[in-house]
């Protein structure tokens, strides 16, 4: 089974460091004196779309500001998402061999993707597979993806019915709710087995019904 693990959120709480930033860049006196657009935060900050809760001139300003100017300081000196997050998840991956996990950053462009790799690196993460996607691709991607844990409202409300997700819930993510919700890995008793269970199952039933009906 492919299980996709969300990094933003999940396992990273990039948010928080980018707040740090947003506020030691833009809301210095002598900067604000200089500039006639007024910087702010709109609370409660949300993690659907940062623009709608840090102002900024334009989008081409927040993606320079993300991407070019503090990449390495927002996502690879972000702090876990909680203090266990990556070796939660080497646990996961080492007691279920018998599956493929895939951590995933969403949106990642230019050196935010070094610094992510950076970042998995000097917390120990001990898997195989690290993907970037476009928010574009979510739908193609779940067609590779069997399980995936995310923050993402977008990524959740895009799962087929046939898959399964799991939300993580963070202070950036209250605004909507799932079926399934943690806070940390360590909740999650393989509801993979169960998904697995259930199709052998449902198979079974099937073939011995066909078997009935021929007789």
């Amino acid at each position: 089974m492919e299980i996709f693990v969300s990094i933003d959120g999940v396992l990273r709480n990039t948010i928080q460091k980018f707040d740090y930033h947003y506020k030691d860049s833009f809301f210095d006196s002598e900067f604000e004196s200089e500039n006639n657009f007024e910087y702010g935060i709109i609370e409660p900050i949300q993690n659907n779309n940062l623009l709608d809760s840090y102002k900024f001139q334009s989008k081409e300003e927040f993606d320079y500001f993300l991407f070019i100017e503090y990449p390495i300081e927002i996502f690879g000196h972000a702090g876990l998402s909680y203090s266990t997050a990556i070796s939660d998840l080497n646990n996961l991956i080492h007691n279920n061999p018998e599956h493929n996990f895939t951590v995933v950053g969403l949106d990642q462009f230019g050196k935010s993707k070094p610094a992510t790799l950076f970042f998995l690196s000097k917390n120990g993460f001990l898997g195989n597979d690290i993907k970037f996607i476009k928010s574009n691709e979510i739908n193609n991607i779940w067609e590779k993806c069997d399980f995936w844990i995310t923050d993402d409202k977008r990524i959740i409300d895009s799962c087929p019915n046939e898959k399964s997700v799991i939300k993580f819930n963070t202070i950036y993510n209250q605004f909507f709710t799932n079926k399934k919700e943690i806070t940390k890995l360590s909740e999650i008793q393989e509801p993979w087995n169960c998904l697995e269970k259930t199709t052998t199952l449902t198979l079974t039933e099937s073939q011995t019904n066909a078997e009935q009906h021929n007789q």
